[in-house]
């Protein structure tokens, strides 16, 4: 048995099934559906027991919104959701904590009422028929079909298992690279961009030798940074929730910063990191740093993965 999940959109014109593609790429701000634009709609998110590729029973299904703003964009909103849901829900989970006392704050409780109210919905018996005549295409012929919501991300073309595998190798190898170049000196490094570039003049594989050249160019730059603390600097606080049997930690909520200065950015961490400090759990965890804008953009990146 495995399990796998659907996403469903219940709109004006009608239920429409939303592809993993699409539905990452509005979670990721790499996707919008413009036709929905300044909108708030319904959406059901369903998880499937699978034999096999065969759906044999529906495990759950839950309703959301998707808020879109002027650009069919999401992700803003769904950051900001994101936040306020923790906030909440480790609000309530302290209140229910405390000793009983003959006043009671029902501030906490009220504050997560609030917002199941405003990000979360019950799908009726007629939505779960819908669903599943869809996953069991149980559809009689003169009921409409179901259609696919469209982003505007043009579709990537398909990776074949070779090519897969080719990309697994060469991660591989690309992973050793970093690690000779993000290890060397400031002068290391300058030295090693420009014999690359000379070997790119004269090789055959002249374009691999360019992005080595580029990669020991950046690290430069970062070491550069670091010492000097000039330009654009991000502090950052995650917060991270540990599986103790599987021992992998999971970010489940961010708090960063810009700033212009590398001191100002240390600065702007320990005041995050006192404000957050309450999220602080036996299973959470919270992490801290700053970082400068080059690194920031590879972080960033990194998340979205």
């Amino acid at each position: 048995m495995g399990l796998s999940i659907r996403f469903y959109l219940f709109a004006e014109d009608g239920l429409q099934a939303i592809s993993q593609r699409v539905m990452m790429g509005l979670i990721r701000g790499e996707d919008a559906m413009p036709q929905y634009a300044g909108t708030k709609q319904k959406v059901a998110d369903v998880i499937l027991e699978n034999e096999g590729r065969k759906p044999v029973r529906i495990e759950r299904v839950q309703g959301s919104y998707l808020t879109f703003d002027d650009k069919g964009q999401v992700h803003s909103d769904l950051v900001a959701s994101g936040f306020a849901a923790l906030e909440t829900g480790m609000a309530l989970a302290d209140a229910l904590r405390k000793p009983q006392t003959k006043i009671v704050d029902l501030t906490p409780k009220l504050n997560r009422e609030k917002w199941e109210r405003e990000n979360r919905w019950t799908p009726s018996k007629n939505d779960l028929d819908a669903i599943a005549d869809d996953i069991w295409r149980r559809k009689e012929a003169n009921q409409p079909r179901i259609e696919r919501a469209q982003g505007i991300a043009p579709k990537p073309p398909k990776v074949t298992y070779e090519a897969k595998e080719a990309i697994r190798e060469i991660r591989t190898s690309l992973i050793s690279i970093a690690n000779k170049l993000q290890w060397l000196s400031e002068p290391a490094l300058k030295g090693a961009a420009f014999e690359a570039r000379e070997n790119a003049k004269i090789e055959a594989d002249g374009p691999l030798w360019l992005g080595i050249a580029a990669a020991a160019d950046r690290y430069h730059e970062i070491q550069v940074r670091r010492r000097t603390g000039r330009g654009v600097w991000y502090a950052l606080v995650e917060i991270l929730r540990w599986d103790a049997v599987q021992r992998t930690g999971e970010v489940i909520a961010s708090f960063s910063e810009r700033c212009d200065s590398k001191a100002k950015a240390e600065e702007a961490a320990r005041r995050l990191l006192t404000e957050n400090a309450k999220c602080f759990t036996a299973q959470t965890s919270v992490h801290t740093e700053v970082l400068c804008e080059l690194e920031w953009d590879e972080e960033a990146g990194a998340k979205l993965l």
